[in-house]
């Protein structure tokens, strides 16, 4: 005979919260107000990322622990403000932790341009 394995009480709930957030989530973005949500959501974005720019370019040391280390605290914060946009923002983060390259390409490029201009 085949064991089956029983799903405790709490695995259920936490299941059941995952599918309800997903549902609000999917409302939220699609529901009747979705253009105004979108909008807003795409502009939480923009607002990040530029945030996280501007933070990496007051950092004296440019590499990628201290970027993932901004990224994370930028999107706590933000996380924390926008409750609603939390899982939104978690991906955003992930997202940007993997674009390290390009931006550090971006980084240091500004970052020569200001030189040339200072000296």
């Amino acid at each position: 005979m085949k064991k089956t394995k029983k799903m405790s009480g709490t695995k259920k709930v936490a299941i059941g919260a995952g599918v309800a957030t997903l549902a609000a989530g999917a409302y939220y973005l699609f529901g009747p107000k979705a253009k105004t949500h979108q909008k807003q959501a795409k502009a939480l974005v923009v607002k990040i990322k530029k945030e996280v720019e501007e933070e990496i370019k007051k950092a004296k040391t440019k590499t990628a622990p201290v970027y993932h280390k901004v990224v994370d605290t930028i999107s706590a914060n933000y996380a924390k403000q926008y409750k609603i946009h939390e899982n939104d923002i978690k991906a955003l983060s992930k997202k940007l932790k993997s674009e390290w390259e390009g931006i550090s390409k971006k980084v240091t490029k500004t970052a020569k341009d200001l030189k040339k201009k200072t000296t």
